[in-house]
Parts: C-alpha cells; structure tokens; sequence
C-alpha cells in the first residue's frame, strides 16, 4: 500500500478529519454523535484562532488520493504541543501509516522545538496506544469517566523532547 502524506490546511481538510472520524469510532468503539461534534466543535475552534500556525499542523495519509488517515499539531503553549486526532480507515492499519503519521508530528514538534508533547486517548484504542508508548509517549494520567454516551478509561500521555 502506498501511503502519501500531505499538509493539510483549508475547511475541506478538517472536514476530512471530522469525516474520517465519524466513520471510524463512531462504529467501531460504540460512541454517540457528540463525539464527531465534539471533533468538530474542536477543529472549529482552532481555526478561529488562525490554527494551523506556524508551529502547528495538520496531515493528510492519502492512497490513491483517498484520504486514509489524519493528524494534527496544536500549540498549547509554554513549550508543549498537543497531538490529536490520529485516525487511520481499517484497511490502513498494519500498513505503517500510523507511524508515518506520528512520526511526522515528531518532525515537526521538533523543528518547532517544542519540549514536550501531551496526548489524550482512551484505553480502548490498544493499537495506537503502543504506537505512542514505541515512540517515548508515557501515561501520566488516567480517569474512569462517561464520554461521548460510555463508560471508557480516558488517559493522558506525555513524551518529553
């Protein structure tokens, strides 16, 4: 599978983003429609604040110029940069997307010279878990919560840079 990843910049991608994760968690991990408002509620807030600046970012994984993946980079400021909104379709994963796509977070974060990197995820996604503990992430923090219609364990990581 050839995998190419590009900037992403205008309204059409961060719909891609919104989209892409409508239809992968909302399905596969049972959450309610608040979770793609939530997404987008997100998304919109930051483009209001001129997001994605210069230290920030957002990425498209494409194959065949179908969008396959997304991730983004916000600057939260005082050094730390946030990563959000890693999606990858189904028949992506296992293919070295998502690492690609974190990696390139990484890149960027660096040359922005960030110190460190905070994530937020929830317990169910093992997969992307891993990925961001293989690349230096580590939980820091952990709370049992109902979000987005279920109960779920949402966590926040940490990878100092």
């Amino acid at each position: 599978m050839e995998v190419q990843i590009r900037a992403g910049r205008g309204s059409r991608d961060v719909n891609t983003v919104v989209r892409l994760h409508r239809d992968v968690y909302e399905g596969e991990y049972g959450l309610d429609r608040s979770f793609v408002a939530d997404v987008a509620t997100r998304l919109a807030e930051l483009r209001r604040r001129g997001w994605p600046g210069p230290r920030d970012g957002l990425w498209i994984a494409e194959t065949d110029d179908r969008p396959v993946g997304s991730i983004t980079l916000d600057d939260q400021g005082g050094g730390l940069g946030q990563l959000g909104h890693l999606v990858l379709t189904p028949g992506t994963r296992g293919s070295g997307t998502g690492r690609k796509l974190v990696e390139h977070v990484l890149e960027a974060a660096r040359a922005a010279r960030y110190e460190r990197l905070q994530l937020f995820t929830f317990h169910d996604l093992g997969p992307a878990r891993s990925l961001y503990q293989s690349v230096g992430f580590v939980k820091v923090s952990g709370e049992r919560r109902v979000r987005w219609g279920r109960a779920m364990e949402w966590e926040r990581y940490e990878l100092e840079l």
